[in-house]
């Protein structure tokens, strides 16, 4: 049985399609099937750069090399089948395959230096993403060392929100702006005295206010910094409302962000496991039963489906002390 589930996976990898190298290659075959039919066969030699360039910028530079490989095979081979009336400038044949020749080098030259500097890029910008989210988890430590009861929360609740919106397919980007803003939706507590978080009686109304104002806090902190970190505002803002229009700014349904629905089960799963001065942490099963059993109440019921399908890798990492 193993051997033949061991077979279907070698078939499957073998047959998968990429994706990309299908694009280049029909970008070429368009652009050679026009090229077959112009008069001035010359002058539209120049349109096989699109594809190369096309290549080159979405792919790299082993896409961009391809294709211009591919659009130069295809002339030739084109030039060897219609000798008699392909690129005809002259009745010297040496004179065709050289311009054939430096046409062809200077394509590939082309394709492999721009899809080199496009990779270049890509890599500068993974440097910055690395920065930034270093930076990220740099603050998302200051901001769990305010209360000594809940360090790596908010790592933690990162972790999870991320692992839910992969399972939601979410989009990179978005899953991104999630991870961020999951790492930062406890900056307002800066402004929180420890007194209050670690209070063991109950809170007046004015620290109940205080609590309740750290996420509009943070947003005010982060603000300023401007660019696309802005994106990241709502989903902080609003991970305390709840699905039933009960939370702090008593938003209803969708018209919560999702990244902020998403957030608002990693956070309550995660907290309520932590010790806190006037509790003790629940067990991994009474958190998750507790996020089940209120769907559609205080959490997005497809959130909290997403939330059950990850629980097995869940729950094995919960064990490793995320």
């Amino acid at each position: 049985m193993d051997e033949h589930i061991g077979m279907k996976e070698s078939i499957s990898a073998y047959l998968k399609v990429d994706k990309e190298l299908i694009i280049v290659f029909l970008m070429v075959a368009i652009t050679g099937f026009i090229f077959f039919f112009i008069s001035n066969q010359r002058a539209f030699l120049n349109f096989f750069y699109l594809p190369v360039i096309i290549g080159a910028f979405f792919f790299g530079k082993r896409y961009a090399t391809l294709s211009a490989t591919l659009s130069v095979l295809l002339v030739v081979l084109v030039s060897l089948l219609y000798s008699d009336n392909f690129l005809i400038v002259s009745k010297d044949p040496l004179s065709k395959w050289l311009d054939v020749s430096t046409w062809g080098g200077f394509l590939v030259i082309t394709g492999y230096s721009i899809g080199h500097l496009y990779e270049k890029k890509e890599r500068a910008l993974e440097d910055i993403k690395k920065t930034y989210r270093g930076i990220l988890e740099m603050l998302s430590l200051i901001i769990d060392s305010v209360d000594q009861e809940t360090q790596s929360h908010s790592n933690r609740v990162s972790t999870i929100a991320v692992m839910i919106a992969h399972a939601m397919r979410r989009p990179e980007h978005e899953i991104e702006n999630i991870r961020a803003a999951a790492l930062l939706h406890d900056l307002g507590k800066l402004g929180v005295s420890n007194e209050v978080l670690q209070k063991i009686g109950t809170l007046t109304e004015d620290e109940r206010e205080l609590i309740r104002s750290h996420t509009m806090r943070g947003a005010e902190i982060i603000r300023p910094v401007g660019g696309k970190v802005v994106q990241i505002l709502p989903f902080i803002i609003y991970h305390h409302e709840q699905y039933d229009g009960t939370g702090y700014h008593k938003l209803i349904g969708e018209d919560i962000p999702l990244g902020a629905r998403i957030i608002a089960v990693a956070d309550v799963y995660d907290a309520l496991m932590s010790d806190r001065p006037y509790r003790k942490g629940v067990s991994p099963a009474a958190a998750r039963e507790h996020i089940i059993a209120n769907a559609s109440k205080y959490f997005d019921p497809v959130v909290v489906d997403a939330f059950v399908s990850i629980l097995p890798q869940l729950e094995s990492l919960t064990l490793h002390k995320l």
